[in-house]
């Protein structure tokens, strides 16, 4: 094993050299003043023709945003971090980069540290893997809407042959009840597939209430082997809400979580605030979050990338229209939601933006 003493520069150089990581340092000009071999690699540049030159010299064409970078970066020292930047190469090669940024202070002077990695092999395999997740999801929405259109469907053509013949008026007038009512249900069914058509009636409230009318409710049919447990930070200000809609979210979340505890477990509902919440593509805010989460078998692997889909689900009784309706409640508060499960444990993170 390494001692202290054997560390020295000429070791650490060794290290910065043979990172998988490109790195780059850049002055107060943006202008290159070190590259370790991966940055030479990834520029298709020795390293003569890279030192003392401008950042924008070394390429055809980017998308790094610069300006940001100086503004976060070298003047008010906050990391930058930027996803699939574009970049053409002096060679005229195509990549994407992601890119992250920090101020590094040495001798009165500053510096600019740049870590960039290729992306472009994991965009193409997550395109393919969400390419094979979306036909497999609207594989089962056809199948879902198969089956649940092909019962009510059979009742009306049922009816309607019985109609032909039937002589009886209280035979007819029940024959056209019979589809009256088939018919409705397939309306239901469209409306359901729709989603939710009323704008969200906001005003300011405090999550807290209406997080307690779902604890009433699904206290009343809990069973005594499941644990609910409350994690609420009292310092959170009132939210602008439209309070039930957020209650039905919650509500179907930890109804499948009881569901999913057959053998008993611990339901965690959990509130904090996120200072500075950062989403992809969206500058960073202050967001609300609700957090629900259960001690369960956890979701199965095949429908983690689909669990939002409509149609999607593995219960014998269910629409699997649960979660997309409430990615459609959320979306009007523009919030987001997202879900991280692993056997032994599932979270749903809702995220609520503040209203100043």
């Amino acid at each position: 094993m390494l001692q202290n003493n054997t560390v020295n520069s000429e070791f650490l150089t060794s290290i910065w050299k043979n990172l998988s990581t490109a790195v780059i340092l850049l002055d107060q000009q943006f202008r290159l003043v070190y590259a370790n071999d991966s940055a030479s690699e990834l520029l298709g540049l020795g390293p003569k023709r890279i030192i003392n030159q401008p950042f924008d010299s070394l390429f055809n064409y980017h998308s790094i945003d610069l300006k940001r970078i100086a503004q976060y970066s070298l003047y008010d020292g906050v990391d930058c971090h930027q996803h699939r930047a574009d970049v053409v190469f002096i060679d005229s090669r195509h990549a994407k980069l992601t890119i992250s940024t920090r101020r590094i202070n040495f001798a009165s002077s500053q510096y600019i540290l740049f870590e960039c990695r290729q992306t472009d092999d994991e965009i193409r395999h997550d395109q393919a893997s969400n390419q094979m997740h979306q036909y497999q999801a609207a594989r089962n929405l056809i199948r879902g809407l198969a089956h649940e259109i092909k019962n009510p469907l059979g009742g009306i053509r049922g009816a309607a042959q019985l109609l032909q013949y039937e002589v009886d008026q209280q035979e007819r007038n029940q024959c056209a009840e019979l589809i009256i009512e088939q018919a409705d249900r397939l309306r239901e069914l469209v409306d359901r597939l729709l989603g939710p058509n009323q704008l969200p009636q906001k005003s300011f409230a405090n999550i807290h209430q209406a997080l307690e009318s779902v604890v009433k409710l699904t206290t009343l049919d809990n069973n005594d082997n499941i644990t609910l447990v409350k994690d609420y930070d009292p310092s959170i200000p009132n939210v602008y809400i439209d309070q039930s809609k957020i209650q039905q979210v919650v509500l179907n979340i930890v109804r499948n979580a009881q569901q999913a505890l057959v053998d008993g477990g611990e339901i965690k509902i959990k509130t904090r605030v996120n200072h500075q919440h950062r989403r992809p593509g969206k500058a960073p805010k202050k967001t609300l979050l609700i957090q629900i989460s259960d001690n369960g078998p956890g979701i199965d692997q095949s429908l983690k990338e689909t669990l939002f889909y409509p149609m999607i689900t593995n219960k014998e009784s269910g629409s699997g229209l649960g979660l997309s309706i409430a990615q459609t409640l959320i979306d009007q508060h523009d919030g987001y939601i997202e879900c991280d499960s692993w056997p032994g444990h599932t979270e749903f993170n809702i995220y609520l933006p503040f209203t100043d």
